[in-house]
């Protein structure tokens, strides 16, 4: 009992422990936000940093509740000079990677180019927008040619330092279809307040990001026509929950355009497993079926696989299996007996003394409970002259 109780005290003194470790990174995390240089590529810092927050930063205007969504933690803004231009940094921490790679979707535009500054990095003439780690720069500036002082970026990322340990950033862009496809208009979703500010059908948390879901959306252009479609793709945690979800929209959308002359807003949706597709914007259910006919769920599932199927043997044909294969046991132990005795007798007739009953080869143990001591050639001595040490011992 008393190990126990010691086994016991011990387990939560070590989950004790590492509820404290994650609380005191956490705290680490949130205390140290990401710094600005104080210069990189020729620019130096024009005046002090500031703490951006919600009351006195207009880049949360309307759209506070988009970053608590994202998991915002601090931030600031610097101003930088060279050659009397200017250019200002503002550097957002984020919670954790998925947060980060959602904010850095939400603030890119479509005219905005991919860059080869980080993995995740995209610029157009006059702003920029850098993913490093679970931190998000984003650069402004009058006047300035982004795309030809690009290499300064790269200098801006070294300076603040090695990012924190990495994970894996969101991968569920991968789900939707490459055809018509627009460039750069792909969104990471992670709550109702971003779905809504990028495609308002419906208000409230109707994609049930409640639920533990999560959502990328694109825009698409099929040729031949002049509008765009949207597509979300929603995962959730289980296929249960999709299933879910399909049943309550049915209710609050002319889901798949049954209803004729309904005021409802309608979607086209299809599920794969935790994978659900919606589309909105479709001028017809041919051409969002033929969207929604790409999506990828990740998984797939083979039906046709071979099968098996289990019953209870016959008792008689179970008896008669353990007879047969006693038989067999019993004729492969009086097989090998004969062959080995049979090997032995051979090899002693044809080769006697040399490689069996060799009497110089064979040890004896003594327990000494006797006064005449035991020799080997007693043994295997028959038919030959006793030794003359046997002889005077028998005599």
């Amino acid at each position: 009992m008393g190990l126990m109780r010691r086994f016991q005290t011990i387990s939560l003194l070590a989950l004790l422990a590492c509820a404290l470790a994650l609380i005191s990174s956490a705290t680490a995390l949130a205390a140290n936000p990401p710094v600005a240089p104080a210069s990189f590529a020729g620019w130096t810092q024009s005046g002090k940093a500031q703490t951006i927050t919600p009351a006195s930063d207009t880049r949360f205007a309307g759209r506070w509740p988009i970053f608590q969504e994202y998991g915002f933690v601090s931030g600031e803004v610097q101003q930088y000079s060279k050659d009397g231009k200017t250019l200002s940094v503002a550097l957002y921490q984020m919670k954790d990677s998925s947060g980060a790679y959602g904010l850095y979707s939400f603030l890119r535009t479509p005219g905005m180019r991919r860059a080869d500054i980080t993995d995740h990095s995209c610029i157009s003439d006059s702003r920029a927008l850098i993913l490093d780690g679970v931190t998000v720069v984003e650069i402004t500036g009058p006047g300035l040619d982004f795309l030809k002082i690009r290499p300064d970026f790269k200098s801006l990322v070294d300076a603040l330092g090695p990012a924190p340990a990495e994970e894996p950033y969101p991968d569920l862009f991968k789900r939707l279809p490459l055809r018509g496809f627009e460039e750069g208009t792909d969104r990471y979703i992670l709550g109702p307040a971003a779905l809504q500010a990028i495609l308002p059908i419906a208000a409230g948390d109707w994609a049930g990001f409640a639920n533990g879901a999560e959502a990328e959306i694109g825009q698409y252009r099929f040729s031949g026509e002049n509008h765009t479609v949207t597509l979300i793709v929603i995962d959730y945690p289980t296929p249960q929950v999709a299933s879910k979800m399909l049943k309550e929209w049915e209710g609050k959308f002319n889901l798949d355009a049954q209803e004729a002359d309904s005021k409802k807003p309608t979607i086209y949706a299809s599920r794969k497993l935790t994978i659900v597709g919606v589309v909105s914007g479709a001028v017809s259910a041919t051409e969002a079926k033929a969207l929604l006919s790409h999506l990828d769920s990740g998984e797939e599932l083979t039906w046709n696989e071979p099968g098996f199927s289990l019953s209870d043997a016959n008792i008689n044909a179970v008896i008669a299996s353990i007879i047969v294969g006693t038989g067999i046991l019993c004729m492969f132990t009086l097989v090998a007996g004969l062959a080995f005795g049979g090997v032995r007798l051979v090899i002693k007739r044809v080769l006697p003394g040399r490689i069996f009953d060799r009497g110089s080869a064979m040890d004896v143990l003594q327990l000494g409970l006797a006064s005449k001591p035991i020799n080997s050639d007693d043994f295997y001595g028959m038919g030959k002259t006793p030794s003359p040490l046997s002889a005077s011992r028998e005599s």
